[in-house]
């Protein structure tokens, strides 16, 4: 094997290997998109009753005595199970509640009983970090591939600014 052979060899390698890690790197952004999306869809209310009361251990985080409360809402048609740790969802059965479900995944976003209301959306903290580290990763992988000469500098350049705007706007759009 030549030396130049070799070298087209290894460039084939290591762009299979570039554009994999690409595919990935873009599949997390695109899913903490999605994330973030579904926190944030709107929301229609439903009204019903809590039906039943559990409560349980939970270890969270290394804190031995979380506990967490289950209840069960009956909503007429559906029977709703909402799930969190600490003492909000501590509410006594036949107690009369409106929830909040995200048109989006049929999750529920807010639960308001008693003129209180209760968020149960996830963070953002942790779709947001995950975001800006693909994208970072993803700015090194392409910036990598510049420096061997892989990829034509403005297509790799375009594509990764191309990739970083349509991947959310999609995401977004679905909803």
């Amino acid at each position: 094997m030549t030396v130049s052979r070799f070298t087209r060899v290894l460039r084939k390698v290591f762009f299979t290997a570039v554009a994999l890690v690409s595919l990935f790197l873009g599949g997390i952004v695109c899913l903490m998109c999605q994330v973030l999306a579904g926190r944030d869809a709107p929301t229609y209310r439903v009204e019903g009753h809590i039906v039943s009361h559990e409560q349980g251990a939970l270890p969270v985080g290394g804190d031995e005595d979380a506990v967490s409360h289950t209840i069960a809402v009956d909503a007429g048609n559906r029977l709703y199970r909402v799930t969190a740790v600490g003492p909000d969802l501590d509410l006594p059965a036949g107690q009369p509640v409106a929830l909040d479900v995200s048109t989006a995944d049929g999750s529920i976003a807010y639960l308001r009983a008693g003129g209180g209301v209760i968020d149960l959306r996830p963070g953002v903290v942790r779709p947001v970090l995950l975001i800006c580290a693909a994208l970072l990763a993803l700015g090194a992988v392409y910036f990598g591939a510049v420096r061997l000469n892989v990829y034509p500098p403005v297509a790799t350049w375009l594509a990764l600014a191309l990739g970083a705007l349509l991947a959310p706007v999609v995401v977004f759009v679905r909803v």
